[in-house]
């Protein structure tokens, strides 16, 4: 993993970006271990599980970003804003 980050500091409510896209950790499971992230997008079903791949997550780029930034289309627990 890379020094700037251990496993610990990706839990929920802790804003992440990769690829171009925003999102968050949100306490979804799609299975014991799941570490979710819904992305900041329109997409009602746009989570992605990065359980225990976060060294990997680091290494293409991705990282942590300010906990005040406002995303577009999620609140801060995941859901979709209202329009």
């Amino acid at each position: 993993m890379d020094d700037l980050y251990r496993y610990e500091d990706f839990q929920v409510g802790t804003k992440v970006f990769l690829d171009h896209e925003y999102g968050i950790i949100v306490n979804v499971k799609f299975h014991e271990n799941s570490t979710v992230v819904r992305w900041d997008t329109s997409l009602e079903n746009d989570f992605e599980d990065w359980s225990g791949m976060w060294g990997s997550f680091v290494q293409i780029g991705g990282h942590i970003i300010d906990p005040n930034y406002r995303f577009k289309y999620i609140n801060d627990d995941g859901t979709l804003k209202d329009f």
